[in-house]
């Protein structure tokens, strides 16, 4: 028995291939609805505030990009200490190291994007406490 598959797929409310009930196929957008004046308003005062947000947002980013992610050598380490311990609790991949002799941790992607601020510093410290960046 030959289907109309290829011309009108929903007809009288049903899809041809499933047999279902179809919402009404709509293939034109609606005519816009006009806004009121108030709307409007509203509109223009949520995107005002949005940029406003926006802005200070960037401004707070640029101050912070601007100095050291560790305002000083002590804060530095304590930094290292605490990063080590959160990944020694992680489950990390292990890779044997030929050259040493002995199993390296492999730091996972996610603890690097994570702790993206301080791997400039702390890639060093990990590699000597036994993990590798990949």
């Amino acid at each position: 028995m030959k289907r109309n598959r290829h011309i009108k797929p929903h007809h009288n409310g049903k899809n041809r291939r499933t047999g279902r009930k179809s919402s009404a196929r709509r293939n034109n957008k609606g005519p816009a609805k006009a806004n009121s004046e108030r709307a409007e308003e509203i509109r223009m005062k949520w995107i005002a505030a949005k940029q406003e947000e926006q802005q200070r947002k960037a401004s707070e980013k640029a101050e912070s990009a601007a100095g050291p992610c560790c305002a000083s050598e002590a804060a530095l380490n304590m930094t290292n200490l605490r990063l080590l311990r959160e990944l020694q609790s992680t489950v990390c991949d292990r890779v044997w190291n030929d050259l040493l002799g002995r199993w390296e941790g492999v730091i996972p992607r996610a603890f690097v994007r994570k702790n993206a601020v301080h791997m400039h510093h702390f890639r060093e410290f990990a590699r000597e406490n036994g993990y590798r960046n990949r």
